[in-house]
């Protein structure tokens, strides 16, 4: 339809109108693409943006044009052409001359982050703090990198909150991000000092069937192993009373593997209470933040993420 493609047809003179001339307005067509983006119709935005960087590639606008597209993708959470998007913008644009560049860095690292690829996530950020000597915006930057580190530590083995803290601390003391700084140095300090639970001891304990999980608070795989050793125990030694040495060879094996299994098990256990108890810490709302109004001193986000 010629309403959504956002033209005007102009007629010249009294001609017939199979010879009307299709005219595609740049006003219209960007304003148009814009109404929609603002709309949340993310997918006839993108469509929309797209055709107004092909009719119109020396417009002034092109680069926002480029820029909500990318925004558009993010939004209908297509993260990687989100990211090969905002890539594009900064590969054209290696001065970051342009503020749609500098927020296509923060972007391209959030859609990275979340196809979880945390690596590659950091290292866009760090690759412009490297370009940019703007202080608001490297304390920015710095900032979303703790938030990653600590992102990252949250999964299972992984524990990156020294490089979080590190980051943190190279925030400016006059920075307007001070108090969320301070907010997570103190969640960095808590998920450190929280009360963890050995995997030693839980092994030795796990000696007696079913002591380590109860240390670690699995009472209830704590009263099944005691009672599936014991039992097992109890058949293999009935079973070589009686003389039946087969059998009890045989129950014994299974007996020995289910108790090597709850030593195993309770080692692991303890790992997984003391990963759970910094998760819990580690998991209140902070916010990666998705939107952008730019002022004068650097880059201000407002929409928020939760993790």
């Amino acid at each position: 339809m010629l309403v959504s493609l956002g033209v005007v047809i102009s007629v010249a003179g009294p001609a017939p109108a199979d010879a009307a001339e299709l005219v595609i307005s740049a006003d219209r067509q960007f304003a148009y693409a814009d109404t929609l983006f603002n709309d949340k119709d993310y997918s006839t935005a993108e469509v929309e943006f797209k055709r107004f960087v092909h009719f119109f590639p020396q417009d002034a606008r092109i680069l926002e044009a480029a820029y909500k597209t990318g925004m558009a993708l993010f939004f209908q959470e297509r993260f990687h052409d989100a990211a090969r998007q905002f890539n594009d913008i900064i590969r054209d644009d290696p001065d970051i001359s342009s503020p749609f560049t500098r927020k296509s860095y923060f972007m391209q690292s959030r859609a990275f982050m979340h196809l979880g690829n945390m690596g590659y996530a950091q290292v866009v950020l760090q690759n412009f703090v490297k370009l940019t000597d703007h202080p608001d915006t490297r304390d920015r930057i710095y900032l979303d990198l703790a938030k990653l580190h600590i992102q990252a530590s949250r999964q299972p083995g992984k524990d990156e909150l020294d490089q979080a803290q590190a980051y943190l601390e190279k925030i400016s003391p006059e920075s307007d991000l001070v108090t969320e700084k301070t907010d997570l140095t103190a969640r960095i300090q808590q998920a450190r000092s929280i009360p963890g639970k050995s995997p030693v001891l839980a092994g030795i304990l796990a000696v007696i069937p079913g002591g380590g999980f109860l240390y670690t608070g699995r009472i209830h795989d704590a009263a099944a192993a005691f009672l599936l050793n014991t039992g097992l125990g109890l058949a293999a030694w009935k079973a070589f009373d009686q003389n039946n040495y087969a059998l009890g060879g045989v129950v014994a094996l299974v007996g020995g593997g289910f108790y090597s299994g709850s030593i195993y098990g309770s080692i692991s256990a303890a790992h997984k209470h003391n990963h759970a108890q910094k998760i819990r810490i580690l998991d209140r709302n902070f916010s990666f933040n998705t939107g952008f109004a730019l002022h004068n001193k650097g880059v201000f986000f407002s929409l928020n993420q939760e993790f």
